[in-house]
């Protein structure tokens, strides 16, 4: 289509790393800094994301997740799994919307739902805002900065 804009999307697509800096909301709104890394690795069946965010409490907590990516024939749609040590199993899907990466998904449980978008500034930086919910009840927030790493 004539006038159409593509957008190409770096995270996830690119095999890179990211860290990211922000803040971090608890179920009582109680605000603290948070760091995090990520590393995607992708061959042709699937990708691999392995991350880590700390949140800056005292003491500091590490949350870690492990995903495994396909793609379906929908080019906008990524499903994924990911098992996080405190939250079990979690599927979900990665859909891109334009500049936008939105994520959802829920554990094997159902006990816990959330969802996150990342924001495409540059190739090399999204911004990152998403929220937890535990039996329907905010667990955790946060917003954050990712940055390439080079």
């Amino acid at each position: 289509m004539k006038g159409c804009i593509k957008m190409e999307h770096t995270y996830l697509y690119r095999i890179s790393s990211w860290n990211a800096t922000g803040t971090y909301y608890d179920a009582e709104g109680k605000q603290f800094k948070l760091h995090g890394e990520t590393a995607v690795v992708r061959s042709e069946r699937e990708w691999t994301l392995g991350g880590t965010m700390t949140v800056m409490c005292e003491p500091p907590v590490t949350f870690e997740n492990s995903y495994t990516i396909h793609a379906t024939d929908d080019k906008t749609t990524l499903i994924w799994e990911s098992y996080n040590p405190a939250l079990g199993v979690l599927k979900g899907k990665f859909e891109i919307v334009g500049d936008s990466i939105v994520s959802i998904y829920t554990s094997d449980s159902g006990v816990f739902k959330g969802s996150e978008t990342l924001i495409k500034v540059d190739d090399d930086t999204y911004t990152n805002v998403g929220v937890a919910f535990k039996h329907g009840e905010k667990m955790s927030s946060w917003r954050a900065l990712l940055k390439a790493v080079r």
